[in-house]
């Protein structure tokens, strides 16, 4: 391998520099809490024995005449910091910023990526291989399973590609992302700093409502988060529709095995009309699940992305005019066409020798310009949870789905993510 080997974007991640801006830039982080300190010069030898081995997370932003490219970077040591009081905060993109990082405090482990590198499968992997090599340096033996991989293997071509490109088929039938501007929740207060809340509950107590309704877990949750909003009366006083992004891995469905961006999304809403119930809710979201993740349409859409990208107009355009044609297609087709995200990264799994010494595992959403909360769904351990990113000093969204979880005979516990105080 070269050594400054570039690798062109993926035909998610393109979007992203774009976008950015001195105080919001979009990103997210993968965390786990440890049995133990976490070493730092430990941590540095393992995360530099991972550089070779992910070659497309550890990246930096290059820029050029008519875009952004990612280029590796070998040596980690910028990557690896303290845990910031603030997680997410912005990446310096104008003076090239390594776009991943590695911070740690006390148990606590993170992996933060800007998300031109990756999408949430990604930075799982490479926490789980991080935190194997980790225990392997003090002499446990950790096998390269449940998506553990080895620092001592090659990256393989498969997981390094862009599978957006690799899966297009074709330019025809093409889908159109337009709509109408959604509620944009937003209490009257003030605005706090950057931070999340969590709501752990037992899976063993949440599996059985949804399944009682006939939905799964992720449609009853969504269906649940749809309500909080609906339940407020910031929303009873708004004529605009409360719409959820749903994010969806592709990987399964088109066989994927890359560490990049491999994600699309589809919306789910709460259906037009007055004193609507719970029921009719989750009744409307089941069927634009069934929809929404039609293998046929994603493909389409997979098509439509590339195809765009591909068209020689716009590669073509200096990177100035790239940035500002973007932005006004955000303007119409962004974060303006739904309330907020709820993204689902279903069970983390780790393999059995590993497993004594994570205790929690959280995976947080950072801030984007339209939505003021975002929510991430993950499992471990028999717990599911439910972290809500806010930039509001309002905590009203995360009590009414703690109340609404209540009533539903659901153990729900809400709790500070950085302090651990419950709320």
């Amino acid at each position: 391998m070269s050594e400054n080997t570039v690798y062109r974007m993926d035909c998610s991640a393109i979007v992203y520099p774009y976008f950015a801006t001195e105080t919001i830039n979009h990103s997210f982080t993968m965390e786990v809490d440890l049995d133990r300190e976490i070493e730092p010069d430990r941590l540095k030898t393992v995360v530099q024995s991972m550089c070779e081995r992910f070659p497309t997370l550890f990246v930096r932003l290059k820029k050029g005449p008519f875009g952004y490219e990612l280029e590796h970077v070998r040596d980690v040591t910028p990557f690896i910091m303290p845990r910031p009081a603030v997680l997410n905060m912005p990446y310096d993109l104008e003076n090239n910023e390594n776009l991943i990082r590695i911070t740690y405090r006390g148990c606590r482990l993170a992996v933060e990526a800007f998300h031109s590198v990756t999408d949430g499968n990604g930075a799982i992997t490479l926490l789980k291989s991080i935190v194997a090599e980790y225990f392997r340096t003090l002499g446990e033996e950790i096998p390269c399973t449940f998506g553990v991989l080895s620092p001592h293997d090659a990256p393989k071509p498969t997981e390094t590609e862009d599978s957006f490109r690799t899966r297009f088929t074709g330019a025809k039938n093409k889908v159109a992302r337009t709509g109408k501007p959604a509620f944009q929740y937003s209490p009257k207060g003030p605005f706090a700093t950057w931070h999340q809340t969590e709501l752990s509950m037992p899976l063993s107590e949440i599996k059985p409502v949804a399944k009682e309704a006939g939905a799964t877990l992720t449609e009853y949750i969504v269906a649940l988060y749809l309500y909080a909003f609906y339940s407020t009366d910031q929303a009873k006083n708004s004529k605009k529709p409360i719409v959820m992004s749903v994010p969806i891995n592709l990987r399964p469905l088109f066989e994927s095995e890359t560490l990049r961006n491999f994600a699309l999304y589809f919306f789910a809403s709460v259906p037009k009309g007055d004193n609507v119930s719970f029921d009719e809710i989750l009744d409307n979201v089941k069927k634009e699940f069934k929809e929404g993740t039609d293998k046929d349409l994603l493909q389409r859409m997979i098509n439509t992305n590339v195809a765009q990208q591909e068209m020689a107009v716009f590669r073509c355009l200096p990177r100035g005019v790239k940035r500002t044609v973007l932005r006004i297609g955000a303007a119409f087709c962004g974060e303006v066409l739904f309330t907020s995200t709820l993204s689902n990264l279903g069970i983390f799994k780790v393999p059995e020798e590993l497993a004594d010494h994570i205790k929690t595992f959280h995976a947080v959403l950072g801030q984007v310009p339209k939505n003021h909360l975002l929510t991430t769904a993950y499992c471990y351990n028999g717990t599911l949870g439910l972290m809500v990113s806010s930039r509001l000093a309002s905590r009203e969204i995360e009590h009414i789905l703690q109340r609404l979880l209540q009533e539903r005979g659901v153990n729900a516990v809400l709790r500070d993510n950085e302090t651990g105080e419950i709320l």
